[in-house]
C-alpha cells in the first residue's frame, strides 16, 4: 500500500527548482510539487513544479497529483501505479504544518517542495491550505 503514495526523497537533494522553461522568477519562492512521471523518469529539470490553475492534474484513489505537461499527465492516467511504486516514507516524528496530524503513521500522505524543503500532508486540503500562504505555516516551525 506504501508503494501508491509518491515521495522521492532521495531526487530532493539532486533536484533544481522546477523546470527551467515553465516557472518565472516570480514563481520561484512559490511552494512546489512533484511531478510523478518526471521522477520516475529521472527528468531533474521537471520534478519539481509551480502549480497554478493551469497545471495539469490528475486524482488517482484520493490523491491530486500534478505534471509539468499534458504529455506527463497521459502517461501518468494510463498506468498511475507505475509512476507510484518508488515511495520513500516522511521521517519519524513528521506532522502536518496545518493540521498537525502524525504523518509518519498515516499511510496516505502528500507532499510539497518549498525553499529546498519538503513539507509533509495528511490530505491535498491541507497542502492547498499551505501553499495558499506557505510563509505563514513555515514560520511556525
Amino acid at each position: 500500500m506504501q508503494t501508491k503514495y509518491f515521495l522521492i526523497a532521495s531526487f530532493i537533494t539532486f533536484t533544481i527548482i522546477g523546470c527551467a522553461n515553465t516557472i518565472s522568477s516570480s514563481k520561484k519562492t512559490q511552494p512546489l510539487v512533484i511531478d510523478p512521471v518526471c521522477a520516475y523518469l529521472s527528468d531533474m529539470g521537471c520534478i519539481n513544479i509551480a502549480v497554478d490553475e493551469n497545471t495539469p492534474k490528475s486524482t488517482y484513489e484520493g490523491v491530486a497529483y500534478y505534471f509539468c505537461s499534458t504529455e506527463c499527465k497521459m502517461d501518468f492516467d494510463k498506468n498511475p501505479s507505475k509512476y507510484l511504486k518508488h515511495v520513500t516514507l516522511p521521517p519519524k516524528e513528521t506532522v502536518d504544518p496545518i493540521c498537525h496530524m502524525k504523518i509518519d503513521e498515516m499511510k496516505r500522505f502528500v507532499t510539497c517542495l518549498y525553499r529546498g524543503r519538503v513539507y509533509y500532508f495528511c490530505s491535498d486540503h491541507c497542502r492547498t491550505k499551505y501553499m495558499e500562504n506557505p510563509d505563514q505555516y513555515s514560520q511556525k516551525e
